[in-house]
């Protein structure tokens, strides 16, 4: 809790911490010191001294050197993989065609990369965390199932953990953009939303056997990311899909197949989007509708189609006070909240109901990888 609230308001001082958490100030300065001596926390600078006087506050502030995790997005077509400091400040990045090999070796040969270009900065690395297409037990490690990959019930997290003696993670693509906007607003305390995910899979790609747009939706509520009773919430089709059809939606092959190129067939696909959308949105109730990918890069056309041809949807969005809102459509981004995951999980409080299996990012372990870390160094 004390570290959260460091995460959340650089700059705040003991006092503030044990007046918001209700806590006695002995037991702030015992946790603060801990933090200190392990090199996660550090003493910034004197505040304004209170109005009747007394010690001026130290305020204190997360270093940015205590450790860093690696961001890893695997698609068919291709990779994106990023470091980031616990402030979300990228060290390292990269975007790149598939290696040659096996699911396996394209993760390793990925890593090492990453492991390499981490050589030149001396900040200990405390995770992997890789965000892929399909159903993903987040919880335990498991790829469920990836139809792009032709994987099913593979335990991802077990695989590589021993490996690189670190945590390793794997999440959905469009469940590591909500833990990107969680991080991203951790601020302003948004908790319930959904993020719409929208990227053209190439013809090209190695894996895979179906080309045009993919759709993945993220969901928030109360501050973590739903994953469903099967892990598989998020998962999209829309209102015109039927069971015969083979993709997310019952557009014909001539639409979903020029989306790219042609205006016309991009407005189709977006008021069938959204059309399915205005239920969802509706039944549940988010604060926020945040639109990643293709949504974003396009969102001139988007907001002007969805003028047109789905008023619903804003009238919608204006009866719910919901917000939509595009993001800055960074092709870093999934790569960027699968590292920002392990951050959240690690400042955040565990649930009651939480088994030891489901402690993702433990305070300790921290501890000893960014110690031994620095002393590599």
């Amino acid at each position: 809790m004390v570290a959260q609230l460091l995460w959340r308001n650089p700059g705040i001082s003991r006092v503030e911490i044990a007046r918001q958490l209700d806590l006695y100030r002995s037991t702030v300065s015992n946790i603060i010191n801990t933090l200190i001596e392990n090199g996660v926390v550090f003493e910034e600078k004197e505040g304004i001294a209170m109005p009747q006087g007394g010690r001026k506050p130290i305020c204190l502030g997360l270093n940015p050197n205590f450790g860093c995790v690696a961001g890893i997005e695997i698609q068919p077509s291709g990779y994106h993989a990023v470091v980031i400091d616990v402030f979300g400040t990228a060290l390292f990045s990269a975007e790149k065609p598939l290696p040659e090999g096996s699911f396996p070796e394209i993760i390793d040969l990925t890593i090492v990369e990453i492991l390499a270009a981490l050589k030149e900065f001396s900040v200990p690395l405390l995770a992997i965390c890789v965000g892929v297409p399909g159903i993903v037990d987040m919880s335990n490690g498991i790829i469920v199932k990836s139809d792009p990959f032709h994987l099913q019930d593979y335990a991802f997290a077990k695989s590589f953990s021993a490996k690189y003696h670190v945590p390793v993670m794997v999440e959905n693509d469009a469940n590591c953009l909500a833990w990107l906007e969680l991080a991203n607003n951790r601020g302003d305390n948004i908790k319930d939303f959904i993020c719409v995910n929208a990227e053209y899979q190439s013809k090209e790609a190695r894996y895979g056997d179906r080309s045009g747009m993919s759709v993945g939706l993220g969901v928030a509520f109360g501050g973590s990311v739903f994953s469903g009773s099967k892990n598989a919430a998020g998962e999209f089709v829309s209102l015109s899909w039927r069971k015969e059809g083979t993709g997310q939606t019952g557009l014909p092959p001539s639409v979903m197949g020029s989306l790219e190129t042609d205006a016309a067939a991009f407005e189709e696909w977006v008021v069938d989007l959204f059309s399915s959308l205005v239920p969802v949105v509706s039944v549940l109730d988010p604060e926020t509708v945040f639109a990643h990918g293709e949504l974003a890069r396009r969102a001139t056309d988007v907001s002007s189609i969805l003028e047109r041809r789905v008023p619903q949807f804003g009238a919608l969005l204006d009866r719910s006070a919901c917000a939509f809102t595009f993001s800055n459509s960074s092709t870093l981004s999934v790569a960027t909240g699968s590292a920002q995951m392990f951050f959240l999980h690690l400042f955040s409080v565990p649930a009651a109901s939480d088994n030891a299996n489901q402690i993702l990012a433990d305070w300790d372990a921290v501890f000893r990888m960014s110690i031994s870390g620095r002393q590599a160094q």
